[in-house]
């Protein structure tokens, strides 16, 4: 009479731990996918979020611009505001596109981008920064007579 029950044990064992190491695999991939996917999410909303306060800028200073315009006064107004370097992990630059009336904002790894439309009255300049502390800024004093952005 032959005996076969001793190699069921090392056998069901090596199985176990083929099974669990197919299974740990397959839960690490989908993982990476899921926090890429929230990665870009939490980026795009940070960007959004600096867009609107850099976009809030632009209209104040547009206001002082419009205000000064309208009594005859030159005008150099500045505002400064300090935002983070990266988001999420990631350096962003932020650029202002004139003909499109816009801020452009774009992340390096991964690439997001985001627009947040600009209201204002006063001539804008193409401009780019990268983050960090963003200037909005108006030179009326020296012809310049345009609204940008600058690294303060």
């Amino acid at each position: 009479m032959r005996e076969t029950r001793a190699v069921s044990t090392p056998l069901g064992y090596a199985l176990t731990l083929a099974i669990t190491a197919i299974l740990v695999t397959g839960l690490l991939v989908a993982g990476t996918g899921f926090v890429e996917q929230r990665q870009e999410s939490v980026i795009r909303e940070e960007l959004s979020v600096i867009g609107q306060q850099v976009a809030a800028d632009f209209a104040r200073v547009d206001r002082l611009v419009v205000a000064a315009d309208s009594s005859g006064t030159s005008l150099t107004a500045t505002t400064r505001q300090t935002f983070p370097e990266r988001v999420s992990g990631s350096s962003y630059r932020l650029s202002l596109d004139p003909s499109a009336e816009r801020l452009v904002l774009t992340s390096a790894a991964p690439e997001v981008r985001v627009t947040v439309s600009v209201t204002n009255r006063t001539t804008l300049r193409e401009s780019t920064v990268d983050g960090g502390t963003v200037a909005v800024t108006y030179n009326g004093t020296h012809g310049s007579d345009a609204l940008e952005v600058n690294d303060a």
